[in-house]
C-alpha cells in the first residue's frame, strides 16, 4: 500500500469477541493500525505497552489505535488483560487484512512489525516499517500532527 491510497474496508473480530468495522470510524477518526508478530514476546509486549501508555495522546489527536496480528481472539484477550490495554486487539486469522495492505509475512508465518496511519478520510498518510517499537509511535503521532496542520 502506498501513501495516498485509501484504507480497504475491513471487519475483524477483536479480543472481546466484537466485530471491529473500519467503516464505523471513517470520516470520524484517524486510524493507527499497528501490526506486531506475537502476543507475549518481549519486544511486542514493549511496543503494545508503549501504545497503551501513550493512547491518551492519540485520543487527543482524534485517533483510534488498533493492534493486529494473526493470533486468536482468546490469546489477544489474555494479553489485553495481563497488560491492562486500552485499545482493541484484532485477530487477522488467515491474513486477509495483511494481504489487502500488502504486508508480507516473515518466514511465511509471522506478521511483521508495520504501522499504517490513515487520515479521517481514510487515506494513508504514513507507513512505518521498523523493528524499533518506539519509532512507530513517534512517527504515527508526527504524521497525524502534520496532517492536522494542513
Amino acid at each position: 500500500m502506498k501513501i495516498g491510497e485509501h484504507i480497504p474496508t475491513f471487519s475483524l473480530e477483536d479480543n472481546k469477541g466484537n466485530w471491529f468495522n473500519s467503516d464505523e470510524f471513517l470520516h470520524k477518526k484517524y486510524f493507527v493500525l499497528f501490526f506486531y508478530p506475537m502476543d507475549f514476546t518481549p519486544t511486542c509486549t514493549k511496543e503494545v505497552c508503549e501504545f497503551r501508555d501513550l493512547n491518551a495522546d492519540f485520543t487527543e489527536l482524534d485517533a483510534i489505535v488498533v493492534g493486529i496480528n494473526g493470533q486468536s481472539t482468546s490469546s489477544h484477550e489474555k494479553f489485553y488483560n495481563k497488560h491492562q490495554l486500552n485499545f482493541p486487539l484484532l485477530s487477522d486469522k488467515g491474513g486477509k487484512l495483511s494481504k489487502l495492505l500488502g504486508i508480507k509475512k516473515k518466514f511465511g508465518l509471522l506478521t511483521p512489525r508495520e504501522t499504517f496511519v490513515f487520515n479521517k478520510n481514510g487515506f494513508l498518510i504514513e507507513h512505518i516499517v521498523s523493528n524499533l517499537a518506539n519509532t512507530h509511535i513517534e512517527k504515527a503521532i508526527d504524521a497525524i500532527k502534520k496532517d492536522q496542520e494542513n
